[in-house]
């Protein structure tokens, strides 16, 4: 017994301690089955002790022990005896279990694994943590860590097993893990899609220029033309990146999720055809979310495009909406899950489904089931970024040949949070004769801005970053009636600078250039609400008409 006491002592403090602070071991295959064995020698220990209350005791561990724990012949692997916990594990009835084999249970999902148990119980008579998977009586497959050893009752040889159920503590294990590559995945997007935008601007700017030089008459403006529309189609590819890597620059504004399905109706069914029957359930009353409304109807574009390519034959795609509360039972399967109220949007079909291991990567991007030239893998990677991003959660429920039902949680709008200043794009892109200083670190698009601005009577002043930009307003006396910045730079960002330029120059005027770093521009917008934004990559009038939204005129 001394041997199984100091044992439990090692164990404490580095398994029992990390689940007591509520934390997942590094390695849960190996915690499990440290677990599995020393529940296992204490009950070997007392089965083997000697004296008046040896039944007694071997009998109430092997009852009350919170593992499944089981007593069965090492042939036929028939059950002796089960306690309560391994019943409770596979849904059985004791009457069930008892004297029938595990073969006739269909217990083991691979029978090899009972096979490998019985070579290593013959190679050492103890087997550690095996990982298996059992199936329980309504068919459900349980994933298992598996410690036995062998005894011997009147003389058979039997097996002595404690299994630990760790299919919830795997699956928010893979969550985590999934959740982690997910996060790595987006910041290489966003800083891909942050740098082609510098590109893309500088491509479309230069175009645009040469067309406004030669005319449209000229022999080499169609090449122009076909040069600036290639580029407004990669623009498209860089905001999918940037949806996905939560880092698209967002407009959010109060929005009724009912409203917006009901106004995409008829848009939604001359997209899927004739073939498919299109269904809305709205919650009724339906609380209020706050997100950018084009992201919105762009997740209800991708989702329904998506079920209608899993129904070739037909079907149905059932939209519903409704008010939820997720509450501590919900969070303990769900990982990184913030209790409280969402507004929850549900989009169902019929189609094909999908097994685990496509589940696994759908979110990924470039990720697609489709054949070549028939999708760009970015729809569904597009939608996760939009609800991270908007502070929601997603979760895929799919079995093939049983459909998908994708459901969004976006939390619920509470009130009290000032709306942005919006402008309209009809206002005037014409030039003007205001001082303008634009910093920006990418020397192309920073030549570009300036001849931009100066083909059309603006007076320009430069900067590459931030400090170069301060130096420059303390030693100048004219006024300057604009501050046009890039929002990600090196030493000091756009952001940081506007507010000490301000302090320079109060009543300083502020646009900010970016694709990139929305979050980081709403979470100024609440200090300064009169902070505007440009959104690369961008066209001459898209700045021009912007410049003046800004002035006032």
């Amino acid at each position: 017994m001394t041997s199984v006491l100091n044992l439990r002592v090692v164990a404490h403090p580095v398994l029992l301690g990390a689940l007591s602070a509520g934390t997942l071991p590094a390695n849960l295959g190996t915690a499990a089955a440290l677990l599995n064995v020393v529940l296992l020698l204490i009950i070997l220990a007392l089965l083997r002790r000697k004296g008046r209350y040896r039944q007694s005791l071997f009998a109430q561990a092997f009852r009350s022990s919170p593992l499944g724990t089981t007593i069965s012949t090492r042939a036929e692997g028939r059950y002796v005896d089960v306690n309560d916990a391994f019943l409770q594990m596979l849904n059985y009835e004791r009457r069930d279990v008892i004297g029938r084999t595990s073969a006739d249970l269909n217990l083991w999902v691979d029978r090899e694994d009972r096979s490998r148990m019985l070579q290593q119980l013959g190679d050492s008579s103890i087997a550690k943590g095996l990982s298996t998977r059992f199936r329980t009586s309504s068919g459900e497959i349980r994933e298992v860590n598996v410690s036995a050893e062998l005894i011997e009752l009147d003389g058979v040889p039997c097996v002595l097993a404690v299994s630990r159920d760790v299919t919830e503590a795997k699956r928010l294990e893979n969550q985590l893990r999934q959740a982690q590559r997910m996060g790595a995945v987006g910041r290489l997007a966003g800083g891909i899609a942050h740098d082609f935008n510098n590109i893309l601007t500088v491509i479309m700017g230069y175009s645009e220029m040469t067309l406004h030089h030669l005319g449209s008459a000229h022999p080499t403006a169609k090449s122009l033309r076909e040069i600036k529309r290639s580029a407004e189609r990669a623009t498209s590819l860089t905001r999918q990146l940037l949806a996905f890597s939560r880092q698209q620059v967002l407009y959010p504004r109060v929005l009724d999720l009912n409203a917006v399905v009901n106004n995409l109706n008829q848009m939604l069914r001359r997209m899927i055809g004739e073939d498919i029957v299109l269904s809305f359930q709205p919650g009724e009353p339906l609380g209020y979310i706050k997100a950018d409304l084009g992201q919105i109807e762009q997740i209800l574009m991708n989702l329904v495009v998506n079920a209608r390519d899993a129904m070739p034959k037909g079907g149905t795609i059932a939209i519903s909406t409704s008010n939820v509360e997720l509450n501590e039972a919900y969070l303990d399967s769900h990982f990184s899950v913030l209790p409280g109220r969402y507004v929850l949007l549900s989009v169902s079909d019929t189609g094909c489904g999908m097994d685990d291991k496509t589940l696994f990567h759908i979110f990924e991007p470039f990720f697609t089931t489709k054949g070549p030239g028939q999708g760009t893998g970015l729809g569904l990677s597009t939608v996760y970024g939009i609800v991270k991003q908007s502070n929601g959660y997603i979760w895929v429920y799919s079995e093939l040949q049983k459909g998908t039902t994708f459901k969004l949680y976006f939390p619920l709008y509470e009130g009290g949070v000032p709306e942005p200043q919006e402008w309209s794009s009809n206002v005037r892109s014409v030039g003007g004769t205001e001082t303008i200083l634009v910093v920006e670190d990418d020397e192309p698009l920073r030549k570009l801005t300036v001849a931009l601005l100066e083909s059309t009577g603006y007076r320009v002043l430069e900067a590459d970053n931030g400090e170069t930009a301060i130096r420059s307003v303390q030693h100048l006396i004219e006024s300057i009636d604009l501050l046009l910045t890039d929002v990600l730079m090196p030493v000091m960002s756009g952001v940081d600078l506007s507010v000490n330029l301000r302090k320079l120059r109060p009543g300083l005027k502020v646009l900010l250039m970016s694709g990139y770093a929305g979050d980081l521009i709403a979470r100024h917008r609440g200090s300064e609400p009169d902070i505007a934004l440009l959104e690369k990559p961008f066209t001459r009038n898209d700045l021009l008409a912007k410049i003046r939204f800004v002035l006032g005129s």
